[in-house]
């Protein structure tokens, strides 16, 4: 084993040094939230604010779910979240593998413009989406919630991408087995697919669990509204308790903690491979 110089060990001390301190600076923001969540309402008007409440205030958390209905907000968004992550998943793991290895008329037209919908700012289509929601009598209900956020351009142009780096080798082998084209994207190029669909599913994971705008317009009841839009109720008019608010938030950012600690490995392995940046 060669013996490391000290050029070599100071440059590794600095690089740690310099990771250790970006860490920190990334991990203060969720401590402050922590230690806010925590404090009395007093501690909230104090001149010279500090991290550390003066006395924690479990409680505050209690207030949390006294105030509303947030375990239905949190069943609400677990239901909503998952429909959404597998039906964005599916649909537009389909819609790649016929624009990368289907040959039919007009897909090079059709990705187009399937490309160009990415250039379309959602808030676009938000006033023709509420209009069908509300001919369809949809309002206020799951599906109104899940299927008009179902289709995800992003996500067809990323698998797609993934698709075009698999050999066609796997294609031809299994059509002369006399396998159709669904039988070769569900038993072939999906399990292949693994790595990008969990980047992906991630991705939608996360953006579902904090949307805000569309959950807003198309719920008015409360027992169908989900934590984005309960975290924002604890906002009054006159004045906000921001320790039961970012107790509110805290709790419900638990569960994407969880998935990422437990799903890291998978989800960086899925960045490097179908390229995400």
């Amino acid at each position: 084993m060669s013996k490391q110089t000290p050029a070599h060990l100071l440059s590794r001390i600095a690089l740690h040094a310099v990771l250790l301190t970006v860490g920190a600076i990334f991990v203060l923001p969720f401590a402050w939230s922590i230690g806010t969540s925590l404090k009395p309402l007093r501690d909230l008007f104090v001149l010279q604010p500090r991290l550390i409440p003066s006395e924690p205030r479990w409680e505050n958390y209690a207030d949390v779910l006294n105030a509303v209905p947030f375990i239905q907000f949190y069943l609400n968004t677990i239901l909503v979240t998952a429909a959404r992550v597998i039906g964005q998943v599916f649909l537009a793991s389909m819609a790649a593998f016929a624009f990368a290895r289907l040959r039919f008329p007009g897909r090079d037209l059709l990705f187009f413009l399937l490309l160009s919908a990415l250039m379309i700012p959602e808030q676009v289509l938000i006033i023709p989406r509420y209009i069908l929601m509300r001919e369809l009598g949809w309002l206020d209900t799951y599906q109104g919630l899940v299927v008009p956020l179902l289709f995800s351009a992003f996500g067809t142009f990323l698998l797609r991408q993934f698709f075009l780096t698999i050999p066609n080798d796997f294609q031809e082998a299994a059509t002369l087995e006399g396998a159709n084209p669904f039988q070769i994207y569900w038993q072939i190029y999906l399990p292949l697919a693994r790595p990008a669909l969990t980047a992906f599913g991630f991705l939608v994971l996360l953006w579902s669990w904090n949307e805000l705008l569309w959950a807003l317009i198309v719920t008015n009841r409360t027992e169908m509204q989900v934590l984005s839009v309960g975290i924002a109720l604890f906002q009054g008019e006159q004045f906000t308790n921001t320790a039961v608010l970012l107790a509110a938030a805290n709790m419900a950012t638990i569960p994407i903690l969880i998935v990422f600690l437990f799903f890291q490995r998978q989800l960086i392995e899925g960045i490097s491979l179908s390229g995400l940046k």
